[in-house]
């Protein structure tokens, strides 16, 4: 389980199973602080830890930061219902100007006989907890190509304006492939 103060443990970053992916909270030990503070929700991206970013990071990289940090504990974190409120405890929650901030927009993409060319991966009930839907591969020809704008990691929150929150891999598959024509993404990247 976790050893860090915060009693959070988080998955994703370079390497790791799903790809590279951002890192995220994996799961939050209900005594600790990251739970008791309700600031930081599973599924929650970690964007930087007292400053330091995580992009480029493995998860046992990541882990090792939070192991060491202590007292106040600054995170940049990208929520699904976007920003957090800061949180009190002894954690703080900053928000520093990251020069990208993650942004909410939709991507609509024309689908050919090809279908729409992108793997996904996470979702309820996953292997690794309940995630949401992330884009795994981008594959070279199909509609996602094309386009240029989908990419590896990107967060899909919606397809055609139905929520993907909650539901399974196999189901968020089966929501993709019953879309037809024009197809509204709605993504967090």
């Amino acid at each position: 389980g976790p050893t860090n103060s915060l009693g959070i443990s988080v998955a994703g970053g370079v390497g790791s199973s799903l790809g590279d992916v951002p890192i995220f909270v994996a799961t939050m030990h209900p005594a600790g602080l990251a739970a008791q503070s309700q600031a930081l929700e599973v599924g929650d991206q970690i964007l930087s830890i007292n400053g330091v970013s995580t992009e480029g990071l493995s998860h046992t990289e990541v882990d090792a930061l939070l192991e060491r940090a202590s007292g106040n504990i600054e995170l940049q974190v990208a929520t699904r219902d976007d920003f957090a409120d800061s949180l009190e405890e002894n954690i703080m929650v900053g928000f520093t100007d990251d020069p990208r901030p993650l942004e909410c927009r939709t991507i609509t993409l024309e689908r050919k006989s090809a279908g729409l060319g992108f793997s996904i991966v996470g979702g309820f009930g996953s292997p690794h907890g309940d995630l949401p839907i992330y884009v795994k591969t981008v594959f070279g020809k199909g509609a996602a190509f094309v386009d240029g704008r989908l990419k590896r990691g990107d967060q899909i929150i919606a397809v055609n304006g139905q929520s993907l929150e909650g539901v399974s891999q196999e189901e968020a598959v089966g929501i993709l492939k019953r879309a037809r024509g024009a197809v509204d993404l709605t993504v967090l990247s």
